[in-house]
């Protein structure tokens, strides 16, 4: 009877708590989902919002360069400035200034005498840079209305490519504040738009005195954007402190990322306001059966209780201490042994050595202009290339004892015991060649092939029982790899 109240209970508890665990993830399964598309439509939002005034401010400067260097704004080009600005909701002003500074031309009534934009960062930028492409600054106050506009900018020259002026779109935060509040958000749910350079262009609930803050700190751009240009995350905000679940989405063709983030406080409230009446209808009969089984099980001795409750924190300790060695021995980017693993089995290797008298074998391994790669690619596909390596690298030994490890960053190394250093070359020349063979293009590598290649250097030796053998053996064959890379790189070398 205590075996079947004791096993009903647990079920109870188990089905229950499963229940809610999983009523939990959906929900928050979906409060994810819905940020990341939140935030990716408002992206696209953004995107043709700019992209119009970008198409806007190019065909302005088409027609004024049409009347020639002068950049004169005759009263017909002024006209087209109004109309232009007339068809377009989101945009607050079109402005074309001299080499000083000096409005030529505006698409406003009002044009200020002498006044001078020349001290305004994106007219310094242009001033200062040969880049005609389109700027996008962070917000500021227009001189003409008072209004919270962001500036975007192209420079002009003259025919001879010299400096010329700068011409001028500037677009409302109010467009985006009223988009904004169409959306039906909780009172500390997020929308917010922001500059590449992690500057806030706008964020909704937050107040105006938090236009321009810099976020570098928050996690969207310590972590995230590094590893995808959108997705979802929960992170602590950098602005409140309020932890939500967010959406971003990087804008394709402007330095711009959206954002939106829900209260996952207010998830959570949400979510155990819909569970209650269930929660309280399973306590209810947990604590019938618990009071069955207490009137039952009261009478069962102290000592067999204790036992166990020790045998189940036993079992609980050797799984996670199980798991936790496991975790602490393997690389978790490419599956291969880490660099303690590596240590470890070093060591046995050369124990190993002393007692049989075989040799033991190192090759270190590097993959050339790595950090070229990642600088032309992006840390993703740098993420990927160290997986495809460590794949070959991996597929490049084929006797049982040899470990393949991730050394750390773009270096790897394989450790071969009873092995010499005749036989060590043809493992670390079988890895040069088959890093190779997977093709990877790499443009900005310095090898003529184009593609990613590894440079190996490998060493061997007969463990004497020394305590320094360990780095011994690891400089003899770092000492390699680097005379590897100094002969041309994609080679294997061997000891001098």
């Amino acid at each position: 009877m205590a075996v079947f109240l004791l096993v009903t209970s647990l079920f109870v508890i188990a089905i229950n708590g499963w229940s809610l665990w999983n009523s939990w993830q959906q929900t928050v399964g979906e409060k994810n989902d819905d940020a990341r598309n939140l935030s990716v439509s408002l992206a696209k939002q953004a995107e043709d919002a700019f992209l119009q005034v970008d198409i806007t401010l190019a065909d302005a400067v088409r027609q004024l360069r049409q009347r020639g260097n002068d950049y004169a704004a005759t009263p017909e080009f002024l006209r087209q400035l109004k109309e232009q600005q007339g068809k377009l909701p989101q945009l607050h002003g079109l402005f074309v200034y001299d080499v000083q500074g000096h409005w030529i031309a505006s698409s406003g009534n009002f044009v200020p005498t002498n006044a001078s934009n020349a001290d305004r960062a994106y007219f310094i930028w242009h001033r200062t840079h040969n880049d005609t492409n389109l700027l996008i600054g962070r917000v500021i106050r227009s001189r003409s209305t008072g209004d919270l506009v962001i500036p975007v900018s192209v420079r002009l020259n003259d025919s001879q490519g010299h400096f010329a002026g700068v011409a001028l779109a500037t677009v409302r935060v109010d467009y985006f504040r009223q988009h904004y509040s169409y959306f039906a958000l909780g009172n500390k749910d997020t929308l917010g738009l922001i500059l590449a350079d992690a500057s806030a262009l706008y964020i909704r609930p937050f107040p105006d005195n938090v236009i321009g803050r810099t976020l570098s700190t928050s996690p969207l751009f310590k972590t995230e954007l590094k590893a995808a240009s959108s997705g979802n995350a929960t992170w602590r905000s950098s602005l409140d402190g309020i932890v939500r679940v967010f959406g971003y989405a990087r804008l394709e063709r402007y330095p711009l990322i959206v954002t939106a983030g829900y209260d996952l406080d207010n998830i959570r409230r949400e979510w155990m306001a819909a569970n209650l009446i269930n929660v309280l209808l399973n306590l209810a009969l947990l604590l019938a059966i618990a009071g069955m089984g207490f009137l039952l099980l009261r009478q069962v001795g102290t000592n067999v209780r204790n036992q166990i409750e020790l045998t189940y924190v036993r079992d609980e300790l050797t799984n996670i201490n199980h798991t936790l060695q496991s975790l602490a021995l393997v690389d978790g980017l490419t599956g291969l042994a880490n660099r303690r693993q590596f240590d470890a089995l070093l060591e046995q290797g050369l124990l190993r050595s002393l007692k049989t008298g075989d040799p033991i074998s190192l090759v270190m391994i590097d993959i050339d202009c790595f950090k070229r790669f990642n600088d032309t690619y992006g840390h993703v596909a740098g993420d990927e290339c160290l997986q495809d390596v460590a794949w070959a690298l991996k597929n490049s030994v084929h006797f049982h004892g040899d470990v393949v490890a991730r050394y750390g960053g773009e270096e790897f190394a394989i450790i071969m015991p009873n092995t010499a250093a005749s036989e060590a070359k043809i493992v670390a020349e079988r890895a040069v060649r088959a890093v190779m063979d997977l093709g990877i293009a790499h443009e900005s590598t310095e090898v003529p092939e184009g593609i990613v290649t590894i440079s190996a250097g490998y060493g061997a030796l007969v463990s004497e029982g020394k305590p320094a053998e360990a780095e011994q053996l690891k400089k003899e064959a770092d000492r390699a790899l680097y005379q590897a890379k100094r002969n041309g790189r994609n080679r294997a070398n061997g000891p001098a």
